[in-house]
């Protein structure tokens, strides 16, 4: 339904993520805290607050030192949620600060709900910090099998090891309230908040909508548009855009806060967003089947998809060119399956 309110949305967006403006919400200054845990080639870097939260808009954003990594959080009286928390302890501990002080509770704030939007190792690091929440999670998320949580655990162990730093009791989360397609719930007295299964990125993944905030949590939909980051099936993950984009309109989304990288602000720009990834999509799926129609190799077939998409968006991925060829890696083995 759509959001029964209008909201002042702070001015993050996605050609502009480093700057911050004095709106309510958003700190003009964020003071950098020694928890550097990732390097570049500009020096260390460090995670700080996007979005502090406020009684206006109580989204809290952290981003973190790894990976442009955002964990959210969100207050409503004296309870709190935190959603795909992480990365390391000290990144942890202050999202945990920030969520039971801000605004400064009458009595003390508990942070009682837990959102998992799906398994990925750096999606459910942070959950064991937050013992006795309701643990919120796609069922099949939750019910993974001893194999894939093995493997799971395994990657978030190596991401430990790489940033030396690991939370204390990492393990399979445990989770009170799986849910099938959709899932709700009240946070403090009025704030709802619910959970749309929406697979594609994964085949477990979820995403989180606050229509009062007229807020979106699409998980790791939209992280680098342009540079779709599909890690399961690719015709799943086109109709998962297509399901992202009419949850925008249903909700009249104003606000799309994706698990890496920036914020992408306005119902425009949103859309936009989903068009460049559709996009892409498509020029890579187009000519793969060109390709093989034409009889090519596989190495051929890959590089015309390749090229597809530079076109396409107008340039290379750059650093993300792995992820480029692993979705045309996944339409090619689509295309010759229907071959």
């Amino acid at each position: 339904m759509p959001c029964a309110q209008a909201v002042s949305i702070p001015c993050e967006s996605s050609s502009t993520s480093q700057r911050q403006c004095a709106r309510p919400g958003v700190l003009k200054r964020t003071p950098r805290t020694p928890m550097a845990t990732g390097k570049s080639k500009r020096g260390p870097r460090f995670a700080r607050l996007l979005l502090a939260g406020n009684s206006a808009d109580p989204l809290v954003v952290l981003r973190s030192a790894t990976w442009n990594y955002n964990s959210v959080g969100l207050f409503a009286g004296n309870e709190a949620l935190v959603v795909d928390p992480g990365l390391s302890p000290a990144e942890l501990a202050l999202l945990h600060a920030r969520l039971v002080t801000a605004e400064q509770p009458p009595e003390p704030r508990r942070i009682n709900h837990l959102i998992l939007t799906h398994a990925h190792h750096d999606h459910i690091r942070g959950g064991c910090s937050f013992e006795g929440a309701r643990t919120w999670m796609p069922r099949i998320a939750a019910e993974k099998g001893p194999e894939a949580r093995g493997r799971i655990l395994a990657a978030g162990e190596a991401l430990g090891k790489r940033i030396a730093a690991e939370p204390a009791g990492y393990s399979w989360p445990q989770v009170t309230d799986p849910f099938d397609t959709e899932a709700q719930f009240v946070l403090g007295d009025s704030l709802e908040v619910r959970m749309h299964f929406l697979p594609g990125h994964s085949n477990c993944t979820s995403v989180v909508v606050i229509p009062a905030l007229a807020t979106l949590l699409s998980a790791d939909y939209l992280v680098s548009p342009g540079v779709p980051f599909c890690r399961h099936e690719a015709r799943m993950f086109e109709g998962a855009l297509v399901g992202l984009r009419e949850l925008v309109e249903r909700y009249e989304i104003e606000r799309l806060v994706p698990s890496h990288g920036p914020m992408h602000l306005g119902r425009d720009k949103i859309h936009e967003a989903i068009a460049s990834d559709q996009s892409v999509m498509a020029a890579m799926r187009q000519a793969v089947r060109g390709a093989l129609d034409k009889g090519l190799d596989k190495q051929q077939v890959m590089a015309a998809a390749l090229a597809a998409a530079d076109k396409d968006r107008g340039q290379t991925a750059g650093r993300l060119a792995a992820q480029d060829t692993d979705n045309a890696r996944r339409i090619l083995r689509e295309e010759q399956d229907i071959a």
